[in-house]
């Protein structure tokens, strides 16, 4: 006998605004009304499968917000909107968006959403360029396409209303598209209610992650990144908070008893990352058992897993059982994944046909039987995402997981089981006596930590954690309880892996600056409640994606009259350029904006910034507005003009916890505004890296920012950088 153990991790980062209520991005919602209803549904027609799924916590939450209708995200909210009240600015979003889905299997199959996409030309054009070509009919069915295409086909066949807009294809109406958006939230009610249905029936077990899926590992000690990878760069601030590790553990096992009724027996620990520091927190929280990856055992073994050349394991006595772990004086049993069997389901049979692929399957599993003869049965441990994968399948999966279910309960020597059932059977005999530390992505922590944008994202949080801490110690009577929760409970979500997933150029979303503004606003939330104002350098991006692209860079030394119009036309032309119609979102706005050009250069000893505004801003805009120019790097720092109609025209230079009342005239408005400041007064060494964004404000209003997902950056010069500048 061969037992089959399917392990489906699902999980979503947290994208919600404890303090708006506002949700960001639709992917719980819309992963809700297909793989985790549908996953679920689909075991009922095979109540001979038993399986284990992972639900991460703040899923649950989030999931429930939907269901009690209290949030809508912003696709929803753009989605209900009457195509004849849509402006343009929200119509351009939609053509940026809302085809947000697998194009192959979501939006080709369907002929209308398939002639919606071919208009929208992602290859050639601008949503601005396209825009003209949609009218308001087509706007109401792409409004539809994008949510209808999300549910999952077993939904669509007991749904008779859902089948005939399926059927109905186009000509959508508003009626229409009400239905189907709240059809959605009575769905995703059904999600919870049905895991727990099969987990009582025993047919599935659930487990649980921390919190909100951070790398356990690197709360509890970033140098165990260096085991796998020595030369590995860490953060210059190590983050350490082991008790965050502990809290994000508990508050786990508290709200699974609060959804399932009982105590988890296993965890999935967040990316199947593991340590020996988290053994000990995991053990006093009462878990039984974890899963993690088989390179992740064959490190901590140091015994290689040697597979043939069709991929298939010839060491199975060491994979296809299960471990107890002892660490740190603490016991855990464990279990750990076939990698090749889980990556064929998660990346490669997708683009088979579902029998071939069965078939493949079936003969890898098959070919271990020969293996099964000392009277234990082996443990194939396949464990994958149970939400992404099936996008890239036809049918979302359902045809390749029917027959792959269907050809398991046919084959008398094969049983799908829970992991704690086999685990409380077949108790483990090998002792693991240290685990390496490691996830299931190489077997190494790297994706979350190593790169420069990581570990700037780590050290924005140790200074956030940090400074909630000193307050909290420092004026501990001052604040509320609930208060100092509500703020801890900021560092925890932005302890989350999928932010830092993202940073760095390891892996592609088009919703990254999303991500990026998601983690920044965690942490800026934190001083929010605290009455504090936030540091200037959680207004500016991590990411970099965009910096070449909005701007170029300084060539030479400029030689800059302070006159406010442009002298001769060398004046600027070495300097480092941005345009705002060369910023990402810019274009999407439907308003004239202030600021439409931005020069920067600099020679030996001064820095010097040009201003060129829009000929159609209002007047009141010049007579009133300021120029706000905020450097976070090397230090935080801010160069604030006087109003730009004021004569004469001044800045200040306020630097962090030090107020310069002192006035500089070096700056000048004409036709333009052309500004310049000693590197003396700023501060900066020779050589130091600059970065800085600019504001302008009106009434301390924020009115425009500029560049909009990025920030400039240079170096401060020296007497060789025009020497230096030629030879590149």
């Amino acid at each position: 006998m061969i037992k089959i153990a399917f392990f489906w991790h699902q999980h979503q980062p947290y994208y919600k605004d404890n303090l708006t209520g506002e949700y960001s991005l639709p992917w719980v919602r819309l992963h809700g009304i297909k793989d985790y209803i549908g996953m679920a549904l689909l075991l009922k027609k095979f109540p001979t499968i038993r399986q284990t799924f992972n639900y991460v916590p703040c899923l649950l939450e989030q999931l429930k917000d939907y269901e009690e209708n209290r949030i809508k995200d912003w696709f929803w909210k753009l989605s209900e909107i009457p195509v004849v009240d849509l402006t343009e600015e929200n119509k351009l979003y939609i053509l940026d968006n809302f085809f947000s889905a697998n194009h192959q299997n979501m939006i080709d199959v369907y002929p209308r959403y398939k002639e919606l996409l071919q208009k929208r030309n992602f290859r050639r054009k601008r949503s601005r360029d396209v825009l003209k070509d949609f009218s308001l009919k087509d706007f109401q069915d792409l409004q539809v396409w994008a949510n209808l295409t999300w549910y999952h086909p077993l939904v669509i066949q007991r749904e008779s209303l859902l089948t005939e807009l399926m059927k109905k294809g186009e000509g959508f109406t508003q009626n229409d598209k009400e239905f189907i958006l709240s059809k959605q939230r009575e769905i995703i009610g059904e999600i919870i209610p049905l895991h727990k249905q099969l987990q009582d029936l025993k047919q599935i077990e659930i487990t649980t992650s921390p919190y909100y899926h951070p790398i356990l590992p690197l709360l509890c000690n970033q140098e165990s990144a260096k085991v796998v990878l020595p030369n590995l760069s860490l953060p210059r601030k190590r983050f350490k908070a082991v008790d965050d590790a502990k809290a994000q553990v508990e508050k786990a096992v508290q709200t699974y008893e609060k959804y399932f009724s009982q105590k988890p027996r296993g965890m999935w620990p967040s990316e199947g990352a593991v340590s020996d520091d988290i053994i000990p927190i995991l053990t006093q929280a009462g878990f039984l058992w974890l899963a993690s990856d088989e390179e992740i055992l064959s490190y901590s073994l140091d015994i290689q897993i040697e597979r043939d050349n069709y991929g298939d394991v010839v060491t199975q006595d060491i994979l296809y059982k299960p471990y107890h772990v002892h660490a740190e004086g603490y016991d855990i049993n464990m279990v750990f994944r076939d990698h090749n069997l889980s990556d064929l389901i998660g990346f490669h049979y997708s683009k088979y046909h579902a029998d071939t692929a069965v078939s493949d399957f079936k003969n890898r599993i098959n070919s271990l039987k020969k293996y099964n003869k000392n009277g234990k049965p082996l443990l194939v441990t396949i464990i994958l995402d149970g939400e992404n994968a099936w996008e890239y399948y036809p049918n979302s999966g359902l045809d390749f997981l029917s027959k792959l279910y269907e050809a398991i309960t046919q084959d008398s020597c094969l049983e799908c089981v829970r992991i704690g059932d086999y685990l409380e059977d077949y108790p483990p005999e090998q002792v693991l006596q240290h685990l390496c530390p490691g996830s299931w992505i190489g077997h190494d922590l790297a994706t979350w930590i190593g790169n420069d944008e990581k570990n700037v994202a780590w050290e924005l949080l140790e200074d956030t954690r940090a400074f909630i801490m000193k307050q909290t110690e420092k004026t501990s009577q001052s604040f509320q309880k609930d208060v100092i929760y509500n703020a801890y409970e900021e560092i925890l979500i932005a302890e989350g892996s999928d932010w830092f997933w993202w940073f760095g150029d390891d892996y592609f979303t088009p919703h990254k600056y999303e991500f990026d503004n998601l983690f920044r606003m965690h942490l800026k939330n934190v001083y929010k409640l605290l009455n504090m104002e936030s540091p200037r350098i959680l207004d500016a991006p991590i990411s970099r994606d965009y910096r070449r692209s909005v701007y170029t860079d300084p060539k030479r030394f400029l030689d800059i009259k302070l006159d406010g119009i442009i002298s001769n036309y060398f004046e600027w032309l070495d300097a480092g350029k941005y345009n705002e119609n060369r910023d990402m979102d810019t274009m999407h706005l439907t308003c004239v904006l202030p600021i439409h050009e931005v020069y920067f250069g600099f020679n030996v000893n001064n820095l010097f910034i040009r201003v060129d505004f829009n000929h159609d801003i209002p007047a009141q805009y010049i007579k009133q507005g300021k120029i706000v120019i905020t450097f976070f790097y090397p230090h935080e720092i801010q160069i604030s003009t006087s109003a730009i109609g004021e004569k004469p025209l001044s800045f200040k230079i306020k630097k962090k916890n030090h107020t310069n009342d002192r006035e500089f005239h070096d700056i000048s408005f004409n036709k333009i505004l052309e500004l310049s400041c000693p590197f003396s007064e700023l501060d900066f060494l020779l050589g130091a890296e600059a970065e800085f964004f600019i504001e302008f404000t009106k009434e301390n209003e924020l009115i425009q920012r500029v560049p909009l997902r990025t920030v400039f950056g240079f170096t401060v010069p020296s007497t060789d950088f025009e020497r230096i500048m030629w030879q590149v």
